[in-house]
């Protein structure tokens, strides 16, 4: 079986597809090589000539957030934490609901998660921090990727 019929059931050897081939195979060769991440198709990822465009969170807005919105933990949500801010989201109607079923244990419940929202007017600032770093660490990441 040579190279001209391999593939092809009861083909017998064929010069024409085999000259056909091999013309191919060199026109392949001759192409010049390119980068495909310069080529301009659109698959491409265009290169980043500056770092994209990351709002920061400010700390006028969390504590505002916190003032008028602290009971549903908006705070929290605004800057990224949200896996904190549904269990703190959560504490205060567990307690409620405690106290509606004549449990005592409803006002511990309600107690901590008024002192959380205290401790977080404190918490804030660092929050903010941490906050602003992991998304500029966010947006250096996709530069350098």
């Amino acid at each position: 079986m040579s190279g001209a019929s391999f593939g092809r059931k009861g083909a017998g050897s064929d010069p024409d597809l085999a000259a056909r081939r091999a013309a191919f195979l060199a026109q392949e060769r001759a192409r010049p090589k390119t980068d495909p991440a310069a080529s301009e198709d659109d698959f491409a990822r265009p290169r980043l000539t500056e770092r994209p465009y990351v709002s920061t969170k400010t700390m006028g807005t969390a504590y505002l957030l916190w003032f008028f919105l602290g009971g549903f933990s908006a705070h929290r949500f605004y800057l990224g934490f949200s896996t904190s801010a549904i269990v703190q989201l959560l504490v205060t109607p567990i307690g409620y609901a405690m106290l509606m079923s004549k449990s005592p244990a409803g006002f511990i419940f309600i107690a901590a998660g008024a002192l959380w929202l205290l401790v977080d007017a404190f918490m804030i600032p660092g929050m903010v921090t941490k906050a602003n770093e992991r998304a500029r660490g966010l947006s250096l990441g996709s530069t350098f990727a």
